[in-house]
């Protein structure tokens, strides 16, 4: 839980609880209570002033608001690195590598980074092509793995691009564990 106050803007509760964050406002005037679920907030939260928001998915406008650095620093941080961290375990629409990693097929993913480099503009996915090409060389490192993953995952709209033409790459992080 975060408790936050603010001399003038009254004080504010937060708790992450399964998938969603509840939050009570108590201003001045009036109390309100809210619930929203983590799977429809950006990860990355954004900075104004004197306040971070978590924005919506879907609208691009804030949902969740913190005083930033209220209590304190270590408290504001730690509770913000934890609901990023739900955040990003309940987005199913997110590639991830998993603790033991994916098993890599070298002659596939050579021929993705080909397809890619000839069909979609390379400055649009230029950090997945140079996380791809490392992971070429090192297929088994679970660091070069997780950074393809992240490196797709930031990519926005060219995504689509990249899965259209080198479907290996929805196969490879979608739980090839089981099916090679």
């Amino acid at each position: 839980m975060l408790v936050q106050k603010h001399p003038i803007k009254g004080s504010r509760e937060f708790q992450l609880i399964d998938n969603e964050i509840q939050y009570t406002i108590q201003s001045p005037f009036k109390t309100s209570s809210l619930s929203v679920l983590l799977d429809i907030l950006e990860a990355k939260p954004v900075i104004s002033g004197s306040m971070l928001s978590f924005i919506s998915k879907v609208n691009k406008e804030p949902l969740v608001e913190f005083f930033l650095n209220k209590p304190n620093k270590e408290t504001f941080d730690q509770f913000v690195k934890d609901m990023q961290l739900k955040i990003t375990e309940n987005d199913l629409g997110r590639f991830r590598t998993g603790d033991e990693g994916v098993n890599v097929n070298l002659l596939r993913l050579n021929e993705s980074i080909e397809l890619l480099q000839k069909n979609v503009n390379p400055s649009e996915i230029k950090g997945l092509l140079s996380a791809l090409i490392e992971l070429a060389t090192n297929p088994t490192e679970i660091q070069c793995q997780s950074r393809v993953a992240e490196e797709f995952n930031e990519l926005g709209f060219a995504q689509s691009q990249v899965v259209f033409h080198a479907p290996y790459l929805n196969f490879l992080f979608c739980g090839n564990r089981y099916i090679e």
